[in-house]
């Protein structure tokens, strides 16, 4: 049997998706094994035993398929803490991206090291969700933990463990951990973390092998023994390979929970403050972007609030013929970029008695994408890479209700790219260019093509006009709210 299949796995927040596609780039199966997540207020974990589960019920399920596949690529939610023994059993639950229990110890981190560009490589914001808060905290509250623990991992290197007995990542998922310019442990952060460097995997690019599928995950998944697995990137990473971000020059929005927010350039700036910046050690471009807190995740909530369906939801907002419409604040569990405020939270404003369902199903659409724009236009600002056009990918490419939507907000040029698995296809490009050895090749091989949607004059005004009073009502919940930054 020929082996002309890839395996893309996407270790996401609320499931593994898993897609196969041949090496042309079609799609020919695709499935996903849901996730299940503990809250407890700030504290948000997940227990990587349910992602070996989840593996093995993606394999089983494309059990007829196996024996043609010629690589897996790993794709995957950061940044996450994960620990886990010689052996691979956990030290301690999953505190995955959404964790903010760190927050004080995030501030100390702050006042200690300042500026982390030289100590990182790169704007990482000290961030309760970050990896160094994370072990902060976790040396003062839960110690022993630490003792029992030989790797410190993200959750698709859990998986990579899983299948190659080899604890690998990548530098830009392990930022924090490690320099993501020169690769190297960051000692001193250790130290002052209460860890030892030796937790830190080895480091390679994503788009290298990290091994071969073992005898025992053989066994286990049923995948074939000696399958090459991919060191794998981060799930914002695979999305954008995906979209072509690292080919050229690109401005992307790529949306799901949350948005991943970006321009590539190929000069990497000197800082970026609020925002993250990919340096070119990390990728073939340089990408300053930013992730916010709540995109499909408003529509999520407030569809709900209406007693709709996420998709009556947003066809609601897509009909709606008002002239105008409120503002929407999407900071419901607080925002990630460019405000890193946990405090904060969103509204709706300027509501008037003649708004409807429709009129807050478009303001909280709206709200989303403006939210967006502000990212966008402070990445373009930073890489000094100024682009009139915008790529969308995820969610956003994949829901054509959604374009009216981007047009009046971003007020540019889009090209809409339509794969509702836009992460599992950047990670199977990158277990494709194991095969090619060039990444380029396999992004041209499997990548899609876009769909062209042009604006007019009133989209270009609109889009003015409200993103003012969009950032004038940021600016009034900023000024009266405590706390934070």
């Amino acid at each position: 049997m020929s082996k002309d299949l890839i395996l893309g796995l996407d270790l996401g927040t609320s499931s593994i998706k898993a897609i196969l596609i041949d090496q042309s780039g079609t799609l020919i199966k695709k499935y996903e094994a849901k996730l299940p997540i503990r809250r407890f207020d700030d504290q948000v974990e997940q227990d990587c035993n349910e992602y070996k589960r989840a593996l093995i019920e993606i394999t089983t399920e494309c059990q007829d398929l196996l024996l043609r596949i010629a690589a897996i690529g790993l794709s995957g939610q950061t940044p996450s803490l994960l620990g886990i023994d010689d052996f691979g059993n956990p030290t301690f639950p999953t505190l995955i991206w959404q964790d903010n229990r760190a927050s004080l110890e995030a501030q100390e981190l702050e006042r200690e090291f300042g500026n982390p560009w030289n100590l990182i490589g790169t704007s990482l914001p000290w961030s309760a969700s970050a990896c160094p808060a994370k072990m902060l905290w976790i040396s003062r509250n839960n110690p022993q933990w630490i003792s029992k623990t030989r790797w410190l991992l993200q959750p698709k290197d859990y998986l990579g463990f899983l299948l190659t007995g080899e604890a690998i990542s990548d530098p830009w998922s392990t930022k924090g951990l490690c320099n993501v310019r020169n690769r190297s442990s960051i000692d001193k952060l250790f130290e002052f973390c209460g860890w030892n460097p030796r937790v830190m995997p080895k480091l390679q690019d994503g788009f290298q092998t990290r091994g071969k599928v073992t005898h025992a995950a053989s066994e286990l998944t049923g995948l074939p023994e000696g399958l090459e697995v991919s060191t794998g990137w981060s799930d914002a990473m695979c999305g954008m390979l995906a979209l072509g971000v690292f080919a050229q020059p690109t401005s992307f929005v790529i949306t799901g929970t949350s948005a991943i927010v970006g321009t590539s350039s190929t000069k990497s700036p000197d800082d970026a403050g609020a925002l993250y910046v990919i340096p070119d050690s990390c990728a073939p471009l340089s990408v300053t972007y930013g992730p916010t807190q709540m995109s499909g995740g408003s529509i999520a909530w407030a569809s709900q609030l209406i007693g709709a369906s996420e998709e009556e939801f947003v066809t609601l907002g897509d009909s709606n013929q008002s002239d105008s419409v409120p503002i929407y604040l999407p900071y419901i569990a607080g925002e990630r970029a460019p405000l890193w405020r946990n405090d904060i939270r969103g509204s709706f404003s300027e509501l008037s008695i003649t708004d409807d369902s429709s009129s807050l199903a478009r303001a909280t659409m709206e709200g989303v994408a403006f939210a967006e724009r502000q990212v966008l236009e402070m990445s373009q600002d930073i890489s000094g890479s100024f682009l009139e056009e915008i790529t969308l990918g995820g969610h956003a490419g994949n829901d054509p209700k959604w374009i009216k939507t981007r047009k009046r907000t971003m007020g540019r040029r889009l090209h809409r790219i339509s794969d509702a698995e836009i992460t599992c296809r950047g990670s199977a490009i990158l277990a494709h260019a194991i095969i090619t050895n060039n990444l380029m090749e396999s992004t041209r091989a499997l990548s899609l093509k876009t769909e062209i949607h042009d604006v007019d004059s009133q989209d270009i005004d609109y889009a003015i006009r409200n993103f003012e009073r969009f950032l004038a009502e940021q600016s009034a919940l900023l000024s009266k709210s405590k706390g934070g930054r």
